[in-house]
Protein backbone atom coordinates (compact mmCIF):
# COMPACT_ATOMS: atom_id res chain seq x y z
CA UNK A 1 0.00 0.00 0.00
CA UNK A 2 1.39 3.42 -0.85
CA UNK A 3 0.39 6.95 0.75
CA UNK A 4 -1.17 8.85 -2.63
CA UNK A 5 1.74 11.92 -2.34
CA UNK A 6 0.69 12.48 -5.86
CA UNK A 7 -3.01 12.53 -5.37
CA UNK A 8 -2.36 15.10 -2.72
CA UNK A 9 -1.09 17.35 -5.42
CA UNK A 10 -4.20 16.66 -7.14
CA UNK A 11 -6.14 17.65 -4.56
CA UNK A 12 -4.54 21.17 -4.28
CA UNK A 13 -5.15 21.57 -8.26
CA UNK A 14 -8.61 20.56 -8.17
CA UNK A 15 -9.58 23.18 -5.61
CA UNK A 16 -11.02 26.04 -7.60
CA UNK A 17 -10.58 29.57 -6.75
CA UNK A 18 -13.49 30.20 -5.80
CA UNK A 19 -13.33 27.89 -3.13
CA UNK A 20 -9.75 29.29 -1.66
CA UNK A 21 -11.33 32.82 -1.91
CA UNK A 22 -13.80 31.71 0.62
CA UNK A 23 -13.50 32.99 4.37
CA UNK A 24 -12.34 30.54 7.05
CA UNK A 25 -14.97 30.27 9.45
CA UNK A 26 -14.32 30.01 13.08
CA UNK A 27 -12.90 26.88 13.94
CA UNK A 28 -14.80 24.37 16.28
CA UNK A 29 -13.17 21.07 18.07
CA UNK A 30 -14.10 18.14 15.95
CA UNK A 31 -12.01 14.59 15.71
CA UNK A 32 -11.08 12.99 12.50
CA UNK A 33 -13.33 11.33 9.67
CA UNK A 34 -12.13 9.67 6.35
CA UNK A 35 -14.30 9.18 2.93
CA UNK A 36 -14.00 5.72 1.44
CA UNK A 37 -14.38 5.17 -2.26
CA UNK A 38 -14.05 2.78 -4.81
CA UNK A 39 -13.35 3.69 -8.49
CA UNK A 40 -10.61 3.97 -11.65
CA UNK A 41 -7.55 3.99 -9.82
CA UNK A 42 -4.34 6.14 -11.84
CA UNK A 43 -4.08 2.79 -14.26
CA UNK A 44 -7.11 1.96 -14.93
CA UNK A 45 -7.35 -0.41 -12.76
CA UNK A 46 -10.64 -1.23 -9.76
CA UNK A 47 -8.83 0.92 -6.87
CA UNK A 48 -9.81 1.65 -3.01
CA UNK A 49 -9.29 5.32 -2.13
CA UNK A 50 -9.61 6.36 1.59
CA UNK A 51 -8.96 9.90 2.36
CA UNK A 52 -8.40 11.03 5.97
CA UNK A 53 -9.99 15.10 6.00
CA UNK A 54 -9.62 17.69 9.28
CA UNK A 55 -12.39 19.16 11.05
CA UNK A 56 -13.03 21.79 7.95
CA UNK A 57 -13.07 18.79 5.31
CA UNK A 58 -9.68 19.82 3.97
CA UNK A 59 -7.34 16.63 2.92
CA UNK A 60 -4.93 15.71 5.42
CA UNK A 61 -3.64 12.14 3.79
CA UNK A 62 -4.35 10.10 1.21
CA UNK A 63 -4.28 6.69 0.09
CA UNK A 64 -5.01 4.63 -2.69
CA UNK A 65 -4.36 0.98 -3.42
CA UNK A 66 -5.79 -1.80 -6.95
CA UNK A 67 -8.88 -3.23 -5.40
CA UNK A 68 -7.36 -6.71 -6.10
CA UNK A 69 -4.61 -5.87 -3.44
CA UNK A 70 -7.24 -4.42 -0.67
CA UNK A 71 -9.45 -7.32 -0.96
CA UNK A 72 -6.81 -9.67 -1.77
CA UNK A 73 -4.21 -9.00 0.67
CA UNK A 74 -4.53 -9.34 4.12
CA UNK A 75 -1.62 -6.87 5.11
CA UNK A 76 -3.14 -4.56 2.50
CA UNK A 77 -6.24 -4.75 4.23
CA UNK A 78 -5.36 -4.11 7.48
CA UNK A 79 -3.21 -1.36 6.50
CA UNK A 80 -6.08 0.21 5.12
CA UNK A 81 -8.23 -0.51 8.57
CA UNK A 82 -5.48 1.14 10.02
CA UNK A 83 -6.39 4.32 8.29
CA UNK A 84 -10.01 3.81 8.93
CA UNK A 85 -10.24 3.39 12.50
CA UNK A 86 -11.01 5.84 15.65
CA UNK A 87 -12.61 8.25 12.64
CA UNK A 88 -16.20 8.49 11.62
CA UNK A 89 -16.30 7.40 8.27
CA UNK A 90 -18.18 8.16 4.99
CA UNK A 91 -18.55 8.27 1.27
CA UNK A 92 -20.79 9.37 -1.98
CA UNK A 93 -23.31 5.79 -1.43
CA UNK A 94 -23.76 4.53 2.11
CA UNK A 95 -24.31 1.10 0.59
CA UNK A 96 -21.14 1.13 -1.22
CA UNK A 97 -19.49 2.33 1.55
CA UNK A 98 -20.85 -0.40 3.55
CA UNK A 99 -19.16 -3.27 0.72
CA UNK A 100 -15.77 -1.45 1.08
CA UNK A 101 -15.72 -1.74 4.73
CA UNK A 102 -16.82 -5.44 4.81
CA UNK A 103 -14.67 -6.75 2.21
CA UNK A 104 -11.44 -4.86 3.98
CA UNK A 105 -12.72 -6.53 7.04
CA UNK A 106 -13.54 -10.07 5.35
CA UNK A 107 -9.49 -9.78 3.78
CA UNK A 108 -8.16 -8.12 7.38
CA UNK A 109 -9.62 -11.04 9.27
CA UNK A 110 -11.79 -8.87 11.42
CA UNK A 111 -15.28 -8.93 12.63
CA UNK A 112 -18.04 -6.33 12.29
CA UNK A 113 -16.81 -2.71 13.41
CA UNK A 114 -18.26 0.07 11.24
CA UNK A 115 -21.68 0.15 11.95
CA UNK A 116 -21.93 3.65 14.75
CA UNK A 117 -19.04 5.41 12.79
CA UNK A 118 -20.98 5.73 9.41
CA UNK A 119 -22.35 8.70 9.14
CA UNK A 120 -24.39 10.25 5.82
CA UNK A 121 -23.55 13.51 4.51
CA UNK A 122 -26.96 13.93 3.29
CA UNK A 123 -28.23 13.41 6.68
CA UNK A 124 -25.69 16.14 8.24
CA UNK A 125 -27.06 18.79 5.77
CA UNK A 126 -30.60 18.20 6.81
CA UNK A 127 -29.61 18.64 10.35
CA UNK A 128 -27.88 21.54 9.37
CA UNK A 129 -31.75 22.65 8.36
CA UNK A 130 -32.89 21.71 11.21
CA UNK A 131 -31.17 23.68 13.41
CA UNK A 132 -31.55 26.84 11.59
CA UNK A 133 -35.36 26.09 12.01
CA UNK A 134 -34.93 25.70 15.38
CA UNK A 135 -32.90 28.80 15.91
CA UNK A 136 -35.36 31.20 13.77
CA UNK A 137 -38.06 29.62 15.99
CA UNK A 138 -36.19 30.78 19.25
CA UNK A 139 -34.89 34.10 17.84
CA UNK A 140 -39.23 35.00 16.56
CA UNK A 141 -40.17 34.03 19.93
CA UNK A 142 -37.52 36.46 21.29
CA UNK A 143 -39.09 39.01 19.20
CA UNK A 144 -42.40 39.25 20.69
CA UNK A 145 -40.35 40.66 24.27
CA UNK A 146 -37.68 42.00 23.49
CA UNK A 147 -36.07 44.10 20.54
CA UNK A 148 -34.02 41.95 18.22
CA UNK A 149 -32.86 41.01 14.97
CA UNK A 150 -33.96 38.65 12.60
CA UNK A 151 -31.35 35.62 11.58
CA UNK A 152 -29.40 36.41 8.22
CA UNK A 153 -28.17 33.28 7.32
CA UNK A 154 -24.93 34.00 5.10
CA UNK A 155 -26.30 31.60 2.37
CA UNK A 156 -29.67 29.82 2.28
CA UNK A 157 -29.87 26.37 2.65
CA UNK A 158 -33.60 26.19 2.98
CA UNK A 159 -35.82 25.03 0.28
CA UNK A 160 -33.83 21.88 -1.15
CA UNK A 161 -34.90 18.22 -2.22
CA UNK A 162 -32.22 16.88 -1.26
CA UNK A 163 -32.30 12.66 -0.56
CA UNK A 164 -28.91 11.99 -2.36
CA UNK A 165 -25.46 13.01 -2.60
CA UNK A 166 -25.71 14.05 -5.80
CA UNK A 167 -28.30 16.53 -4.96
CA UNK A 168 -26.16 18.03 -2.25
CA UNK A 169 -23.67 18.22 -5.00
CA UNK A 170 -25.39 20.40 -7.06
CA UNK A 171 -26.67 22.52 -3.66
CA UNK A 172 -22.91 22.99 -2.49
CA UNK A 173 -22.49 24.11 -6.27
CA UNK A 174 -19.26 21.48 -6.80
CA UNK A 175 -18.37 20.35 -10.23
CA UNK A 176 -18.88 17.12 -10.72
CA UNK A 177 -16.10 14.88 -10.53
CA UNK A 178 -14.67 11.65 -12.68
CA UNK A 179 -15.67 7.82 -11.76
CA UNK A 180 -11.94 7.79 -10.63
CA UNK A 181 -11.53 7.02 -6.90
CA UNK A 182 -9.33 9.54 -6.18
CA UNK A 183 -11.86 12.09 -8.13
CA UNK A 184 -15.22 10.40 -5.56
CA UNK A 185 -13.03 11.32 -2.51
CA UNK A 186 -11.85 14.64 -3.77
CA UNK A 187 -15.60 15.63 -3.65
CA UNK A 188 -16.66 13.67 -0.96
CA UNK A 189 -14.58 15.73 1.35
CA UNK A 190 -14.93 19.32 -0.16
CA UNK A 191 -18.87 18.71 0.34
CA UNK A 192 -17.83 17.59 3.76
CA UNK A 193 -16.10 21.08 3.75
CA UNK A 194 -19.22 23.15 2.50
CA UNK A 195 -21.29 20.84 4.91
CA UNK A 196 -18.85 22.35 7.89
CA UNK A 197 -18.51 25.78 7.01
CA UNK A 198 -22.56 26.00 6.74
CA UNK A 199 -22.77 24.04 10.48
CA UNK A 200 -20.06 26.57 11.56
CA UNK A 201 -22.63 29.24 10.89
CA UNK A 202 -25.47 27.74 12.02
CA UNK A 203 -23.82 27.73 15.50
CA UNK A 204 -22.12 30.60 15.89
CA UNK A 205 -25.14 32.51 16.76
CA UNK A 206 -25.64 31.10 20.00
CA UNK A 207 -21.83 33.14 20.72
CA UNK A 208 -23.84 36.19 19.48
CA UNK A 209 -27.03 35.73 20.84
CA UNK A 210 -26.87 33.81 24.91
CA UNK A 211 -30.48 33.87 24.83
CA UNK A 212 -30.35 31.50 22.12
CA UNK A 213 -27.53 29.44 23.66
CA UNK A 214 -30.07 29.03 26.45
CA UNK A 215 -32.83 28.04 24.84
CA UNK A 216 -30.53 25.35 22.39
CA UNK A 217 -27.44 24.50 24.80
CA UNK A 218 -23.51 25.06 23.98
CA UNK A 219 -22.35 25.02 20.16
CA UNK A 220 -21.51 21.62 19.09
CA UNK A 221 -18.48 21.21 16.54
CA UNK A 222 -20.72 18.83 13.82
CA UNK A 223 -24.39 17.98 12.95
CA UNK A 224 -25.25 15.34 15.79
CA UNK A 225 -25.11 12.44 13.81
CA UNK A 226 -22.16 12.91 11.83
CA UNK A 227 -20.31 13.95 15.74
CA UNK A 228 -21.93 11.30 17.11
CA UNK A 229 -19.95 8.72 14.40
CA UNK A 230 -16.44 10.58 15.31
CA UNK A 231 -16.76 10.23 18.93
CA UNK A 232 -17.48 6.56 18.89
CA UNK A 233 -14.82 5.99 16.41
CA UNK A 234 -12.35 8.06 18.49
CA UNK A 235 -12.65 4.93 21.09
CA UNK A 236 -12.85 1.71 18.74
CA UNK A 237 -9.47 0.50 18.53
CA UNK A 238 -9.77 -2.52 15.87
CA UNK A 239 -7.29 -5.61 16.71
CA UNK A 240 -5.08 -5.12 13.79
Amino acid sequence: MRAAASIVARVHAMTSAAETALPAPVELWAPGSAVVALGQGDGGEEAVAVWHVSPQGAPTGAWLVPAAEAFGEEETARRLLTSLERRGITGAVPGDVERILEQLSKAAGVDEWWREQLFSPVLAFEEVVARRAEIEKVVEDARATKNVAVVEWPADVTGYDVREFEDLRRVARLSRTTGEACGTAILVSRVLRWLVRQWAETEQVKNRRPYVRDALGEPQALPPTWLAAVQTGSVNVLPL
